[in-house]
């Protein structure tokens, strides 16, 4: 039957009414979902876009992407995941060519883990300099100090500039041009590049940025040495950076007052005077510690917490385990996000999930779990979105297997997103000795209660091929699946990226075979 008057009337109003609403969808999966209205919707999106996010081993058609969002002033530009071999690096040049052609209106290029070359960074920075407010490079490799060179020299209203875990070969030059071009920066993020003999430049660039510097991480430094940059950067309110001095050359120094968030190594108890004064404002907190074998009193970090009842965000790598969770629980009330890298226990999980109620992400590192302490975080966590436990291989629970632990969390943490679970119950030595820990049944019950899933992780779970046909038949937003020597078969973990239509890729390794990665053959942008 063909379309009446009215009908074509109401088609024209709603996709008006569409137009005008659409620039004001910022949720990328709203905007998803209403481009599939009809064409014309979708071409309206396209048009109303400003920010995307692009997995280039999925998508590789630059000049198609160009052609559907041309006003994109946001591109995220995403390899391939973390841990990946060689065999699947995506290098970034047809990306960076179609740049230099097309998206006029970009001000922002995030880049992470791509293969990028300093061709690539000096055409990049020739064509898109000007405008770039915002450059992350993360995770990548193939570049050097000499690309750099480029960025400074052309790339001078930026206001981000982010460099992490990208090993250089240590140059000074591309940074003293930084610290001459740039005014407005904002935030600058080096710290796995070494500036440490670099304090003028560094100056020099606090200086000249001395109105807009909020947030400074770098790698190695001698405080000492940079009391100078501290005083003209006096809205700095991040800082990162491996303290190198020695105590006697600490007296008197003084961070910026403005201190909001503070990531450090190698932070004994005798170095703590220098940041007493400014924790009680402190809203971040990344301690991470190395080994002092005859004192383990050096690497407490239990006063630390007692001083920050304002703190959101900690990592921490204290090693009082179970009391050091029980002193985070009672003074830091407001954490959002917890990542404890040192040993705790059940009682420690149940501890803080009892007493930082307001956490959206929890890493923890365990020697044993059990239901109870799984059934409180769903109890307590209601906004937990991320959760990652990682079981000590050297220790051993007796509360197996955990299956009603999971259903209860996921029943009571009903936002969750992202989870990863590490059972390594027993010394492994290429065999799969206790695998069982969660098993089918709990899979089944991921399916049934996690439906807000788009990362999940499994290591040494589930009894057999079963167990992923269940996985398979819910999670209708998962996107991303990895699986660690869990008991499925080749075949079983090949056809569930074809079942799940959300999937994006699967890694998995076994002691069958190596590591796998499917992209969805039919995947549109």
């Amino acid at each position: 039957m063909a379309p009446t008057k009215n009908t074509s009337e109401v088609t024209k109003v709603g996709e008006e009414v569409l137009d005008l609403v659409i620039p004001y969808i910022h949720n990328v999966e709203d905007r998803n979902s209403v481009s599939l209205v009809s064409r014309k919707v979708c071409e309206i999106d396209g048009i109303t876009r400003k920010r995307l996010t692009v997995h280039t081993l999925l998508y590789t058609k630059p000049a198609s992407l160009s052609k559907r969002f041309p006003f994109i002033e946001s591109l995220t530009l995403k390899g391939t995941p973390s841990r990946f071999n060689d065999d699947y690096a995506v290098r970034i040049t047809p990306w960076i060519q179609q740049l230099a052609l097309k998206f006029r209106c970009l001000k922002e290029l995030h880049i992470h883990s791509l293969v990028v070359h300093d061709n690539d960074l000096e055409k990049l920075a020739r064509t898109r300099g000007k405008d770039l407010r915002s450059l992350k490079i993360k995770w990548c490799k193939g570049f050097s100090t000499d690309g750099l060179r480029h960025v400074s020299n052309y790339c001078n209203q930026l206001r981000t500039l982010s460099l992490v875990n990208c090993h250089l070969v240590k140059d000074g030059i591309w940074f003293h041009q930084l610290a001459l071009n740039s005014t407005v920066l904002e935030r600058l993020h080096v710290m796995r590049i070494d500036i440490s003999d670099y304090s003028e430049d560094l100056t020099l660039l606090a200086k000249n940025c001395c109105n807009s510097l909020i947030s400074l991480k770098i790698g190695k430094c001698y405080l000492s040495k940079l009391g100078d940059a501290f005083r003209y950067a006096a809205r700095l309110e991040h800082f990162g950076g491996d303290i190198c001095n020695e105590e006697s050359q600490l007296v008197g120094f003084q961070f910026p007052p403005n201190m909001r968030s503070l990531i450090t190594g190698d932070l004994p108890v005798t170095r703590y005077s220098i940041v007493l004064p400014f924790l009680i404002q402190i809203r971040k907190l990344k301690l991470e510690s190395v080994d002092f074998p005859f004192d383990r009193d050096k690497k407490c970090q239990c006063l630390l917490f007692k001083r920050c009842p304002n703190l959101e965000v900690l990592y921490t790598e204290d090693v009082c385990g179970d009391r050091g969770l029980q002193v985070i629980s009672k003074f830091c009330k407001k954490l959002r996000k917890l990542t404890y890298k040192r040993v705790a226990t059940h009682v420690g999980l149940v501890v803080v999930a009892k007493g930082c109620t307001n956490l959206e992400s929890l890493k923890v590192r365990l020697e044993d779990i059990s239901n109870e302490a799984l059934e409180c975080l769903g109890a307590h966590l209601k906004n937990l979105r991320e959760f990652r436990m990682y079981l000590d291989r050297k220790y051993r629970t007796t509360d197996l297997p955990l299956d009603n632990g999971i259903r209860a969390m996921l029943m009571g943490c009903s936002k969750l997103e992202r989870l990863d679970i590490r059972l390594s119950l027993s010394h492994w030595h290429g065999g799969l000795t206790d695998v069982g820990s969660l098993t089918n049944v709990g899979l089944e019950y991921i399916v049934k209660y996690g439906a807000n899933l788009r990362s999940l992780s499994l290591t040494l779970i589930g009894n057999s091929n079963a167990g992923l046909v269940k996985l398979t038949e819910g999670c209708p937003r998962l996107r991303k699946l990895k699986l660690w020597y869990c008991p499925f078969s080749k075949q079983a973990v090949a056809s569930s990226v074809f079942i799940l239509p959300s999937l994006r890729y699967v890694w998995a390794q076994s002691r069958d075979f190596t590591t796998l990665v499917l992209a969805r053959p039919d995947f549109e942008l």
